[in-house]
């Protein structure tokens, strides 16, 4: 077994430096206990991060470089990274909880992966195009000139980002790696219960040569720093993924400098099936609970199903909530792991209860394992919810627990999965394409998939209404961390 990696500086201005406030304690949720401390920053310290980024940006070579010159260093600065995978997959267990399946595909080999696909794919991009402006009105009155009208995409300056607990190092390596690869200076700050892999970026960024100040990572254990990078004038650019409640608050701090947001919030999203597609159904709840238990904002916890056909798929989804096994992230066996903390299991546990007094009706799971007295874990929850009005149905959990509900028709099943502040992600199961994509057409989130998703380093993920601003990944991503300028170039008068 691989160690797990530990830190014992932060990332400023180009070199490792200690730590000012007091060390702070990284807890294994499957034991309950700390297992190493990392050094955090003080106010002062993520006031001299934000410095150097800024003078990164402004004076630094880093934003003039060509973009060939900027890939390779990242294209080496991944390299680095994947040097580590042994010793990131064990760090993903202990400080996640992650079960070792999904710590070695989802929460590495992905974002190692994805941080050389990134910067090869910034690599096509065009720095500018052509204005689509009507060919007579590219010469001047006389048709003696012509006038070039181009559009130039510039890196928007300096960035904060703000990093969650789920997937931090493929959220990490998103926000960090668009950010460079269109010239921009960074300062990241991750959650508190999840540091190491961030720090693993600022190793990797100064082994791979990066300027001084174009990637700053400082650790906190509170908020002030956070706050600090969401409203003082020397960042251009917050890019967020969290919570919605946590993005408003965000959202607020940045308007009096009016910055540009990338806010990837909180998901409701469901999984509707058509009738020839019901064999699916467990495959699919599965895939909720033994995905980082339930943790994710963009996984699918309404099910749909039409109404004749509820009451035989509940008593499907009871046997196989049951049968999953629950335990030690360690063992290969293991499909649901633990969730990151006591408050977010007591999270859990009261949005459940609610949802059941709101007139739910659980039909597994729904409480602690009775073999597993340590560690932070859930039993695979199914509730089945008559009104779309029930807590359960409207409110994100991040946790093992999915809802059913019975759909009408097709309009009711649509009108359902709409009937939410939230509009990240979705999935539409059936045999016929056709219907499906209509289907998904009329669906109101960022991204819908027909029978199968496509998450990488090429595709955009974000969300419609109070799932967020902005995109990750793909051309779209790197688009945010871009200002457009309108150039105009004519001969003189």
């Amino acid at each position: 077994m691989a160690d797990h990696l530990t830190f014992d500086q932060l990332y400023i201005d180009g070199r490792a430096v200690a730590g000012e406030s007091d060390a702070l304690a990284v807890e294994d949720p499957a034991l309950e206990q700390n297992f190493t401390h990392v050094p955090t920053a003080s106010l002062a310290q993520v006031d001299q991060a934000v410095d150097a980024a800024r003078r990164a940006f402004d004076d630094g070579p880093w934003s003039r470089l060509p973009v060939a010159e900027r890939v390779t260093v990242l294209r080496r600065f991944a390299d680095r990274l994947r040097e580590s995978r042994d010793e990131l997959i064990e760090t993903a267990i202990r400080e996640t909880g992650a079960t070792r399946l999904v710590a070695q595909w989802a929460q590495v080999d992905m974002a190692l992966d994805q941080a050389r696909q990134l910067a090869d794919l910034f690599a096509t991009l065009p720095e500018w195009e052509h204005n689509e402006l009507p060919l007579a009105d590219s010469f001047d009155p006389a048709g003696r000139d012509v006038l070039l009208s181009i559009r130039r995409y510039e890196p928007c300056g300096v960035v904060a980002a703000i990093s969650p607990y789920n997937f931090p190092l493929q959220t990490n390596v998103w926000k960090v790696v668009s950010a460079l690869a269109a010239g921009c200076s960074v300062v990241l700050r991750p959650s508190p219960l999840t540091p190491l892999t961030a720090l693993a970026l600022g190793a990797a960024g100064l082994d791979a040569g990066l300027p001084p100040g174009v990637l700053n990572v400082v650790v906190e254990r509170d908020s002030q720093g956070a706050e600090l990078l969401t409203s003082d004038p020397r960042i251009d650019c917050v890019s967020f993924t969290g919570s919605t409640a946590v993005g408003r608050r965000i959202a607020a701090q940045a308007a009096p400098t009016v910055k540009r947001l990338l806010l990837e919030l909180g998901g409701k999203s469901v999984q509707l099936y058509l009738p020839d597609a019901l064999g699916g159904v467990e495959a699919g709840v599965s895939t909720v609970f033994g995905s980082q238990s339930g943790q994710g904002c963009a996984l699918q916890t309404r099910v749909l199903v039409p109404l004749e056909n509820l009451d035989e798929v509940v008593g499907r989804l009871a046997a196989v909530a049951g049968a999953l096994r629950v335990g030690d992230p360690h063992d290969p066996a293991t499909v649901v792991g633990p969730v990151i903390s006591a408050a977010q299991r007591d999270r859990v546990e009261q949005l459940v209860a609610a949802g059941v007094a709101a007139g739910g009706r659980l039909v597994a799971g729904g409480g602690r394992p009775a073999h597993l007295p340590v560690g932070y874990y859930i039993e695979p929850t199914v509730v089945v919810v008559d009104d779309n009005r029930n807590p359960l149905a409207q409110q994100e959990v991040f946790g093992p627990v999915v809802t059913v509900q019975g759909y009408r028709d097709v309009d009711h099943a649509v009108a359902i999965a709409n009937d939410s502040e939230y509009g990240l992600s979705g999935g539409v199961y059936t045999a016929d394409l056709r219907l499906g994509l209509s289907i998904a057409e009329r669906i109101r989130s960022g991204t819908v998939q027909v029978n199968r998703g496509a998450a990488n380093a090429y595709t955009p993920m974000g969300g419609y209404k109070q799932s967020g601003i902005g995109r990750e990944r793909g051309v779209a991503g790197f688009r945010e961390y871009q200002e457009l300028k309108h150039v105009v170039v004519a001969g003189a008068r």
